[in-house]
This record gives structure tokens, C-alpha cells and sequence, in this order.
């Protein structure tokens, strides 16, 4: 089995129906990593920090996928699955950055986010929280977009991972990205088929560093969406820059685009390794 490449997933949540589907993606990853996961609600109005009995509960699906039987202290769970759940609660006016700083302060390297395709005018007024708190936070994200299927069966906690769709581009070096999903993806499928993408009309000179890549011509965001049409991927992964310009940050980076018309999943890896603390 591949070493895990997280140890400390980040979830925040505002306990809405909506972020579901990205808790049970949270919970399945730390029990098959072994990791931590810290779920963290930001709480805008002072003195309202919220009560424990409002997060939801990690136990619950661990007894639902048959990992623990009912009953069983926490310490025993913690200790049989390696899974250690922390649930955090902080005051702040600004959601985004008390994620990102959380992430930085307990060194979670992974975030499981559940987002929603927002129009233009507020992505120009404020954007995505979740894609805002997966930049500040210099760390992988794993996007649940609403609507869209995940790859983990919340009845059964089962991973359906079977292929996975990475597109690749001269801009945004993929090395790093691809040192993180390829662990990522073979801890939990270890035969998953990896799909590698490049738009354009010649394939970047690290190509032969990668597995086979597909070059294709057209623009480039619809055509990555078109290629996951045709192959109906379980996830895709995007190495990541952040916004260059003004146009990315009214419009979205590529990534953010295809984020909010994906069929599946997304999980961004910044094209850096995250700088060390001084």
C-alpha cells in the first residue's frame, strides 16, 4: 500500500446539508490514512462559538461502514483506526482567513471542502470561500462541488476510484502536484488508471517524467471539460498557481473554472511545496 501523503485533513463546515458529502469524503480519507481530522466551524457573530453536539458525527459513519462496533470508547477508535477527530470552533469576520490560518497553525496538509459554483458578481465582490480558503492555505483541497457525484458510498463508506483525470499544462509545473495525487489516488485505489490531459499544440518537455499524455487542441477549459465527458472520471486533479491577474480574479484561475462544471470531485495541489514556517 502507498504511504499516505496526508496526516492532518481540515475540514471546515457550517453545518448545512450541503457540506455533507464533503464530510463523509473527510472522514473515509482519515480512516484510510490514519490521519487526523480537524473540523472546524468559523463563527461570525462574537460569543456564539458553536456547541460540540452541533458537529457532525464521525462516529456514526465508522459504526455505519462496519470499522468500529457500537459502543466503543474514543480512545479505542482513535487507536484501532488511527483516526484522531477534532472538532474546533473560532470567532472571526473573516471566514477565509481564520481557515487558512488554522490550517497553518495545527499543519493540516490536506482540506476537504465542499463549494458551489458562484456567479460573477460575487465572485468579484468576494468569490468562492471555500476555492479562498484552499489559496491562504497553501495546502492540497479536495473540492465537493454541490451536484456532483463524489467517489466515496456514504451507506457503505466503499471508494469507487477507478480513473482519474490530471490535466497538465506548460504554465503551471505539474511535478510537484503529481508527487502528491499519485500517492493520493494508489492508497486508495491501488489500480486506478490515471488520464493525463494537455491542451495545446505541443506537449510540454517534461512529458516523458509523466505517464502518457494525451494532447488535444481547443480552448482549454472546455476541453478539459469535453475529455471528462468522454471518459467519466472519479476525480480530477489540477496543479495550481493561484490568480495571475485581475482577469483570473474576476473569472477564476483555469482551475476554478473547471471546478465549477466538473462531473466529479476536484482536488488541487499547489505546483510548490508550502513554505516552512520561520
Amino acid at each position: 500500500m502507498e504511504d499516505c501523503p496526508f496526516h492532518a485533513i481540515l475540514h471546515p463546515t457550517d453545518f448545512s446539508e450541503d457540506n455533507e458529502a464533503a464530510f463523509v469524503h473527510a472522514v473515509r480519507l482519515a480512516a484510510a490514512g490514519g490521519s487526523a481530522l480537524h473540523v472546524l466551524h468559523v463563527e461570525e457573530e462574537p460569543g456564539l462559538l458553536a456547541a460540540e453536539d452541533r458537529f457532525p458525527k464521525a462516529r456514526e459513519l465508522f459504526q455505519r461502514w462496519n470499522l468500529i462496533e457500537a459502543g466503543v470508547e474514543p480512545g479505542a477508535v482513535e487507536k484501532r483506526l488511527g483516526a484522531k477527530i477534532v472538532n474546533a470552533s473560532v470567532e472571526s469576520q473573516d471566514v477565509a482567513s481564520a481557515i487558512g490560518a488554522y490550517s497553518e497553525a495545527h499543519g493540516c496538509d490536506l482540506l476537504v471542502l465542499a463549494t458551489h459554483a458562484p456567479g460573477w458578481l460575487e465572485r468579484l465582490l468576494g468569490g468562492s470561500l471555500a476555492e479562498e480558503s484552499a489559496r491562504l492555505s497553501h495546502a492540497p483541497a479536495l473540492f465537493l462541488r454541490s451536484g456532483a457525484h463524489g467517489f466515496v458510498d456514504p451507506t457503505n463508506g466503499k471508494i469507487k476510484l477507478r480513473r482519474v483525470l490530471m490535466p497538465v499544462s506548460a504554465e503551471v509545473a505539474p511535478m510537484h502536484a503529481w508527487g502528491f495525487a499519485s500517492p493520493f489516488v494508489r492508497m486508495l485505489e491501488p489500480t486506478a488508471e490515471f488520464h493525463m490531459l494537455h491542451v495545446g499544440d505541443t506537449l510540454p518537455t517534461y512529458g516523458n517524467l509523466l505517464p502518457h499524455v494525451e494532447l488535444r487542441r481547443g480552448p482549454v477549459v472546455e476541453t478539459i471539460l469535453e475529455v471528462a465527458a468522454e471518459i467519466g472520471p472519479d476525480l480530477i486533479v489540477m496543479a495550481t498557481e493561484g490568480h495571475k491577474d485581475l482577469i483570473d480574479a474576476i473569472t477564476g484561475s483555469t482551475t476554478e473554472q473547471v471546478l465549477r462544471e466538473a462531473p466529479c470531485p476536484v482536488l488541487t495541489a499547489p505546483s510548490r511545496p508550502r513554505r516552512a514556517a520561520v
